[in-house]
């Protein structure tokens, strides 16, 4: 009996070393399998395996678990990358890896889920084309704009939950109106706009007495001098604030009626809860700093206010 069990322990031994054999095959070739879907050009949505600090001008910061997309795969190991927040820059390989989880029609289904799977495929745009004409399936707007509010949603949770966004404070929605296209920005109201035919401006009308043409009367146009914030609350500690900043707009109490005006704050260590602005910037100074802004509206809505929108940048 004695025999018989260390004959038995010794196969158990062998099954063992077999399966670890295995396993180890296994990871490497699934390293293997990665490494190479990392390279493929039509593999487009990476994941940051690191934390990476630009080094010089033209690299693109970016942090742990952040998901890039990829413009350009250079051979030299430096690849051009585009962030949630639009920012693109030379990113190295070394710190990507595939992100599986926005791949789910590149591999097989379970049987319920098919239906769904071919109904997502239904929205994938195909707008380019390679030199042989093989077509390549580009990211849908949709597509990538659910990455960054995921993204975005996680950021705040995670301060959230270690006390660094003060009570009251949540995510910016002007900050998402100004990113989500042009019509909230100054230069949507400034430049004149051509009626749906494209053969007459649709600001701008003909004055047959003078010989001229005239803008059309707006019926909201102001100009506002930001002075100072005061009592705001600090953020926590341990957080590395990048911009203080106001956004403002004329509001109805449920739309955006005007463009987006951005002015950033100054403040002092001494006071950090006082925030101000400059009068009028001049010279070399951006007009990010100007506190003076326009906003301008064409709204009939006789319930029209100023929203003011204090942000802080982490």
């Amino acid at each position: 009996e004695e025999h018989e069990k260390g004959r038995h322990a010794e196969d158990g031994n062998e099954e063992e070393e077999e399966s670890e054999d295995e396993e180890s095959e296994e990871e490497d070739t699934e390293e293997e399998d990665e490494e190479k879907l990392l390279d493929d050009p039509n593999v487009r949505e990476c994941v940051a395996v690191g934390n990476f600090d630009a080094q010089q001008e033209g690299d693109l910061t970016f942090v742990k678990g952040e998901i890039l997309l990829i413009h350009d795969k250079k051979a030299d190991g430096w690849w051009v990358a585009e962030n949630s927040k639009g920012e693109r820059g030379l990113v190295p390989r070394t710190y990507l890896a595939v992100a599986f989880c926005y791949f789910k029609s590149e591999f097989q289904v379970p049987k319920e889920e098919e239906e769904s799977q071919e109904e997502l495929e239904e929205h994938i745009e195909v707008v380019d084309e390679t030199a042989d004409g093989t077509e390549i399936k580009k990211r849908t707007d949709s597509h990538w704009s659910a990455v960054r509010a995921i993204t975005e949603n996680d950021t705040v949770e995670v301060l959230t939950t270690i006390g660094a966004v003060p009570a009251g404070f949540r995510p910016s929605m002007l900050f998402q109106l100004l990113e989500e296209g042009k019509e909230f920005r100054a230069s949507y109201y400034l430049q004149p706009e051509l009626t749906p035919s494209q053969l007459a401006f649709k600001d701008l009308v003909w004055n047959s007495e003078r010989n001229t043409i005239h803008p059309r009367p707006t019926r909201v146009s102001l100009i506002v001098t930001l002075c100072s914030c005061k009592m705001i609350p600090p953020p926590g500690t341990g957080v590395r604030v990048l911009s203080r900043h106001v956004r403002l707009c004329l509001f109805d109490g449920s739309r955006v009626l005007s463009n987006i005006h951005t002015v950033r704050a100054t403040w002092l260590p001494k006071n950090p809860q006082t925030w101000t602005f400059s009068p009028r910037v001049m010279g070399i100074l951006p007009s990010l700093l100007d506190g003076d802004c326009f906003v301008r509206s064409s709204s009939l809505s006789s319930d029209i206010g100023i929203l003011f929108e204090l942000g802080i940048t982490y």
